[in-house]
């Protein structure tokens, strides 16, 4: 498989989420100002927030092509983690905003007007979301890319969303008060939620925190049954969604430089077939 051409279809895919997702955001957001619904305007926030996922997704891909400089040895993997850990901090401020202005609205309740074009925004803005998730999840299989998965279930969220402000929109309508106000602090609540995951998973590996430590030992397991040699200790540091690791081995003393250095070069051919590491280095140590 051409690698280019998987960057390629994976950026132009997160590049048509970002532009649909503005387009969804800015429409929802000028719709708001002419009906009022608070809803409707936390829905295009929302997705606006989502856009900037996206296209923190559409700039990692990028980054992952660049070659290592003689500044960034390991090269610029973390500068995706960096920025969702921006993003996170923008969509946080963002949703303290609307859970602050659906209070202001429960506090001074104002009548919603033209709730039927309210009711077609929200409607048509999930339905767009949810397409472009399923178009997107699409290319996410076909080359199993865990952060164009990570957009795609994002779009789905954004959906998921809108039809919540629409399933409140629909309540306020049959006359159920400060529903609009409600639809809105829900929304707030999912955006809450992904600010929380996007620090989470931002931080660990800034940080460099493992995520599964059951796979040193599956590594340790499949070395030492593969190359019949000691694993003393295995260190893994998270690079993006790819991962370094460190490996320390036991060799007979006795062996040959020559045997020693094609044991060592076919554990780590090894650990970047079986295991996707990238870089890894394997440290001898004599029994």
């Amino acid at each position: 498989m051409d690698k280019s051409k998987v960057f390629e279809e994976a950026r132009r895919a997160a590049w048509i989420s970002i532009w649909t997702l503005v387009g969804i955001g800015v429409g929802e957001v000028l719709v708001s100002a002419y009906t009022g619904s608070l809803t409707l305007f936390a829905d295009g926030l929302d997705s606006m927030a989502d856009a900037l996922v996206s296209f923190i997704v559409w700039f990692g891909i990028r980054m992952l092509q660049k070659p290592k400089s003689t500044l960034f040895h390991f090269g610029y993997a973390k500068i995706e983690s960096l920025a969702a850990f921006i993003a996170a901090v923008v969509i946080l401020i963002l949703a303290s905003f609307i859970v602050f202005n659906a209070y202001q609205r429960i506090v001074n309740p104002l009548p919603l007007q033209s709730a039927e074009i309210t009711m077609v925004a929200l409607a048509a803005a999930g339905s767009i979301s949810l397409h472009r998730a399923f178009k997107v999840g699409k290319v996410a299989k076909k080359y199993s890319l865990v952060s164009l998965n990570l957009d795609a279930k994002n779009s789905i969220k954004d959906g998921t969303a809108s039809f919540v402000g629409l399933g409140s929109i629909i309540a306020a309508y049959f006359g159920i008060p400060y529903m609009d106000s409600v639809g809105s602090i829900l929304i707030a609540v999912y955006i809450f939620f992904m600010s929380a995951t996007a620090f989470k998973e931002s931080t660990l590996v800034l940080i460099d925190g493992v995520k599964n430590p059951e796979l040193q030992q599956e590594m340790a397991r499949h070395i030492e049954k593969k190359f019949n040699v000691r694993v003393e200790k295995i260190l893994l540091r998270p690079l993006g969604h790819d991962f370094s690791a460190q490996v320390h081995v036991e060799l007979d003393r006795n062996m040959t430089l020559d045997r020693a250095h094609e044991t060592l070069t076919s554990i780590r051919n090894s650990l970047v077939e079986d295991f996707k590491v990238e870089d890894p280095v394997v440290i001898p140590k004599p029994v």
